[in-house]
């Protein structure tokens, strides 16, 4: 198939798309004809972070959700073999193979998957390894799974404990925390031979209220992500608004408007004094460069409201539009990342934290710390092709949002919810694997001597956290 004829069938797929997506996001906004009112997960108004939670995770209309019912057989039963790296003779045949993966599998591959079941394995060995220097001997092996999936991950990890390091392995304690139901009965069939170990917990990681009193360790793989978060917008005064959602409906058809109030939202406050951005001196600078735009002089305010109105003159409305979507004004804050923090605090406080995300993304909204928005379209049998989408409310619970991690700033605010007395290190991917991975990094070099895992993967971030061991 030539690439002309490729890319006419991508364009008239895509036009169906937005056609039903139009017909699907009337309905997702009315309910079948409900008032807006009457649903209690929706209501008028929607705050950035629940709306993101709403288009991702909402059990009818959410991207997840659907993505698995859709394609339930292929999304439970592995996308594809591991890569026979050996094989390939350079980087253009480890991308042209991977790129042949991508094309075929209707969700986006992430590098846990890319690389099994080494990923495990190395995971495993540095669980067994940081067991030993931190917790007692007698203490077992406590993992708690946060968004396992269809659980790659777990089985990669307890199969090569059990068959490596029995002793941990016999007193070893899995817990897999999934939200999606849908993934329960496949975690269940994925880790029958590991039944005594594994305990699944059907429910979201922010709700969780069981207090775990020993040493664990908390795991999350490409979990911060997928974490809503929340917009704000700096005004011409030096004011932050958070943004919203407002849903009007009229003669059973519903729109959905952009909306800016003065930063009030207890969430996002408490996640800037988290950060320090409250402080007294902090919020000056800020202001000030909000007024000067980095000049010396202080000029007043191009305007005071910076949401558009009738009254503005067309001039006025033009430059609030531009200023609200500026790239340089606009701030993504990981909210939700930070309530994920407090629960390990509150209910994981002898946890041993252990992160892996992106630290960037490419193709991203505007707006510091963007997310990158992006659906696979099906052209044929068994071909996916990636689109990426350039707004987020316009494509609700049709695209993957995926959000990169500040880690500097996570960093900051961890220490201020769990404690100084943590020990924090955080490390890009290929150094993690130079440090931990051992012989097994040469598993993923091609004839050519090519190592995608140390070469391609740079904005992939470990950020681990230890509690100290005599506490």
């Amino acid at each position: 198939m030539s690439d002309s004829r490729l890319h006419e069938l991508v364009a008239q797929e895509e036009e169906r798309r937005v056609t039903r997506h139009k017909k699907l996001f009337e309905d997702l906004i009315v309910f079948e004809g409900g008032a807006l009112a009457d649903h209690d997960s929706l209501g008028t108004s929607l705050i950035m972070r629940d709306f993101i939670h709403f288009a991702l995770y909402h059990k009818k209309w959410g991207y997840y959700p659907k993505l698995h019912r859709k394609y339930r057989q292929l999304m439970t039963s592995g996308y594809f073999d591991p890569v026979p790296f050996g094989s390939l003779r350079n980087q253009h045949d480890y991308e042209h193979y991977v790129g042949k993966i991508h094309n075929s599998t209707p969700a986006c591959i992430t590098p846990t998957q890319l690389f099994q079941p080494h990923y495990g394995w190395v995971l495993a060995e540095y669980l067994v390894t940081m067991m030993r220097a931190k917790f007692d001997p007698r203490e077992p092996l406590v993992v708690y799974d946060i968004g396992a999936g269809t659980g790659a991950l777990a089985v990669s990890v307890l199969d090569y404990l059990a068959e490596h390091f029995s002793v941990v392995y016999a007193q070893c304690e899995y817990h897999v925390v999934e939200q999606n139901p849908q993934l329960v009965q496949v975690l269940r069939n994925r880790l029958i031979t590991h039944y005594h170990h594994v305990k699944i917990h059907n429910i979201s990681i922010l709700n969780w209220r069981q207090l775990e009193q020993r040493r664990c360790v908390v795991l999350g793989v490409e979990l911060l992500s997928g974490m809503p978060h929340d917009c704000i917008v700096l005004s011409g005064d030096g004011v932050c608004n958070e943004h919203w959602f407002g849903f009007q409906q009229h003669d059973n058809l519903a729109t959905v408007h952009e909306r800016y109030y003065a930063l009030k939202d207890p969430v996002i406050l408490r996640y800037l004094r988290y950060l320090r951005w409250m402080q007294e001196e902090s919020f000056h600078s800020l202001k000030v460069l909000c007024l000067t735009g980095g000049r010396d002089n202080i000029d007043p305010p191009p305007f005071t409201s910076i949401e558009p109105n009738m009254q503005d003159p067309l001039r006025v409305i033009v430059t609030k539009v531009l200023w609200a979507h500026s790239p340089l004004r606009s701030f993504w804050l990981p909210t939700a990342a930070m309530l994920f923090l407090e629960t390990c605090a509150a209910y994981f406080p002898r946890h041993h934290l252990f992160l892996v995300d992106w630290s960037g993304v490419r193709q991203a909204l505007p707006g510091v710390n963007g997310p990158v928005c992006q659906c696979k379209v099906r052209v044929a049998k068994d071909l996916y092709l990636r689109r990426p989408a350039d707004s987020l409310h316009g494509n609700a619970g049709m695209v993957d949002i995926c959000f990169p991690t500040d880690f500097e700033h996570l960093a900051v605010v961890y220490r201020n919810i769990c404690g100084a007395h943590k020990d924090i290190s955080s490390l890009t991917h290929p150094q993690f694997w130079k440090t931990f991975g051992g012989d097994k990094t040469a598993l993923f070099t091609t004839r050519s001597g090519f190592n995608p895992l140390l070469e391609d993967f740079e904005p992939f971030h470990v950020f681990a956290a230890h509690h100290p061991p005599e506490m």
